[in-house]
Parts: C-alpha cells; structure tokens; sequence
C-alpha cells in the first residue's frame, strides 16, 4: 500500500500522467491532439506530446459538447469565440466528453471543502495509519531488542564456556 502510494506520488509528477490523448484536426485541417486531464483540456502537436500549444483550465471553460464530428469548447469569457475541432470519429467525441465530465466533477470536487464525514474519514484513515507505524516502530524495537538480548546471551555462554575450561584444567593441575 506504502509502495503504491509512494509510485503514484512519483508518477502524478510526470508531464503525461492522467492525459488521454484523441486526434483532432482544427478548421483549417491539421492534424492535432486534444489532450484532457485534471487541470484542463490541451490541444497539442503530434510531434509533442508534453508542451500544449493552447490550453483551456476547467476554470475558464464554460461548456464542452459535441454534435457529429464538431466537438466545441466554449470558453468562460463570453467575448471569447468558440473553439470547434473536428474529431476522425463520433466514438471518440463521446469519450473525451465523459473525459471531461469526470475530470470537472473531480477538479470540482477538490475545491469544495470536505464534508463532516469525509473529515472524520480522513481523520479516522489518519489515525489508523498513526497506529499501523507505531506498530511497526514496536516491532522493530522488539525485533532489535531480541538480536541484543541473543548476542548478550551468546556472550555470556562463551564466557562460561571459557570459565568451565578453566575450571578444568584447575581440577586436572591439583
């Protein structure tokens, strides 16, 4: 569970973690990616896949839909146009809009502040973690514990091992 928990903070760092890709093509028919993920919706260069040439933050964006091949962004600003890109098929349109619904309920979600229950979730996940690393800490000092406990007691067997010769060379001089 550590382990997991310690890749996906490494692997969430990363420039592609959580985009899903879809080939698009704007008006004028180039071939492009539109990228969605936690933050946002991206549209890149197939040559590039990490640097996006626009981006559009769920803040910003007012509403997405689709309708055919056409799928539209519609940005916050109501001055702003409307940006439409043609998808290569109606499946895909309607992935990147589930994409796009889950991604906002989530970004959503993150700004709300917790309700009683999830703090008291959190809280309990907190402590049952407190108390799983104290266990561990325990059974570490007793598992350290016991190794000096054998070499002391090792110790002590050599010295009377060393003693009882002793002894009987003692006994075999008189």
């Amino acid at each position: 569970e550590d382990a997991m928990l310690e890749y996906l903070k490494v692997a969430q760092d990363l420039e592609m973690f959580g985009v899903s890709y879809f080939e698009i093509q704007n008006k004028t028919g180039t071939v492009l990616l539109l990228g969605v993920d936690a933050i946002g919706i991206n549209i890149y260069d197939t040559r590039d896949k990490l640097i996006p040439k626009v981006g559009f933050p769920w803040s910003e964006i007012r509403n997405v839909s689709f309708k055919e091949k056409k799928f539209v962004i519609k940005p916050a600003d109501m001055q702003s146009p409307d940006f439409i890109f043609i998808s290569t098929r109606i499946r895909a349109n309607r992935q990147i809009l589930s994409l796009c619904m889950g991604n906002h309920e989530l970004y959503a979600r993150r700004r709300r502040p917790d309700t009683k229950e999830i703090t008291q979730l959190k809280a309990q996940a907190a402590a049952e973690k407190s108390a799983r690393n104290q266990e561990r800490a325990r059974v570490r000092v007793d598992t350290e514990r016991r190794k000096q406990a054998e070499q002391e007691r090792e110790s002590l067997q050599e010295k009377i091992d060393g003693l009882e010769r002793s002894t009987q060379l003692i006994r075999q001089g008189l």
